[in-house]
């Protein structure tokens, strides 16, 4: 019983000597990190940069690096603050180097500009990307032209009775020259619709150029219009019509009469007569080619308010009579 209990006492002070230990090591190896976190050291840390006082007349076709690696001299508390957080640092664009059509920054240039803009004992020692090439180049305006992204079918029957009208057909972009001339049209948001037989009525979202930053548009919407109406077929016959005939020679044509079929939208129907068709033959297309037996027969004027049209026949014989 005896031996149990002098064990057991032993156990008890081993532990508490150990806890002993553990504590006087913690609290030297926190007294330690202070004394070193004190300290003066140089350490590479990176920054966020911003760019300012951009030449006169000039814009920043691009963006140029957004961070950079800097060597900085300060105690160890900062650093170490600095390296948990990104901090920002401006560089002036007012001395740039300019070769050829290129502009460059030099940094290191500008190292008492920089330091002005820390605390206390921080110092920059130097920026570890000696050169930063920068785009530079004019604001330009442009109108682009529209180009909606549209899915519609219609119901069995109808269609348009115009094209679809868009409101605006085109914006003015500004922005750096060289993504502005890149632009040739800008398209909408998807505009889907099927089995439609109403007018149509919608604002859609404009889509910006993507990746190209500095640009502003002067709209963010479009309207698209369109009327919709139920279709119909009609026919005309018409006489043939013959032009560019010389003086000195008669063109007869079989047959001297061709059927028009049309389709329009039933509330126009009415407003087509045959005097909306005008549809010839061109004598031209026998003397660039005099081997030809038949003349088509051309379109030259229809009605708005057609939608197609066809020629029957659409090959005319003809007799050449001097």
């Amino acid at each position: 019983m005896k031996t149990t209990l002098k064990k057991s006492s032993l156990s008890i002070t081993n532990k508490r000597k150990f806890k002993v230990f553990l504590v006087i090591l913690v609290l030297t190896s926190i007294i330690w990190l202070l004394i070193e976190l004190s300290k003066t050291y140089t350490s590479s840390v990176p920054f966020r940069v911003e760019y300012k006082n951009v030449p006169t007349g000039k814009l920043l076709q691009k963006k140029p690096v957004s961070e950079l690696n800097i060597a900085l001299k300060a105690p160890g508390f900062t650093l170490l603050k600095y390296k948990v957080k990104t901090h920002k640092i401006r560089l002036d664009l007012k001395n740039l180097i300019k070769k050829g059509s290129n502009y460059y920054l030099l940094p290191n240039q500008q190292l008492s500009y920089l330091n002005s803009q820390l605390s206390g004992e921080n110092e920059i020692v130097s920026v570890l990307s000696d050169t930063i090439v920068v785009e530079l180049g004019k604001n330009k305006s442009k109108k682009i032209p529209i180009n909606p992204s549209l899915d519609i079918k219609f119901k069995l029957g109808y269609n348009l009775i115009k094209n679809i009208k868009i409101i605006p057909d085109s914006v003015i972009v500004t922005g750096p020259e060289k993504y502005v001339d890149s632009i040739k049209e800008l398209t909408t948001a998807v505009f889907e619709i099927h089995n439609v037989y109403n007018d149509i009525d919608e604002n859609l979202e404009l889509m910006l150029p993507a990746k190209k930053t500095n640009l502003r548009v002067a709209a963010k919407k479009v309207n698209i219009q369109g009327e919709v109406d139920k279709f119909t077929e009609g026919r005309f016959i018409i006489p043939v019509a013959v032009i560019n005939e010389p003086e000195n020679v008669k063109i007869n044509t079989f047959p001297k009469e061709i059927e028009v079929v049309y389709q329009a939208g039933l509330s126009n129907f009415n407003k087509i007569t045959k005097s909306s068709f005008l549809v010839v033959c061109d004598y031209e297309q026998y003397q660039k080619d005099t081997v030809i037996k038949f003349l088509t027969p051309i379109v030259k004027r229809k009605s708005e308010f057609i939608s197609s049209i066809k020629i029957i026949p659409d090959q005319i014989e003809f007799l050449i009579q001097k």
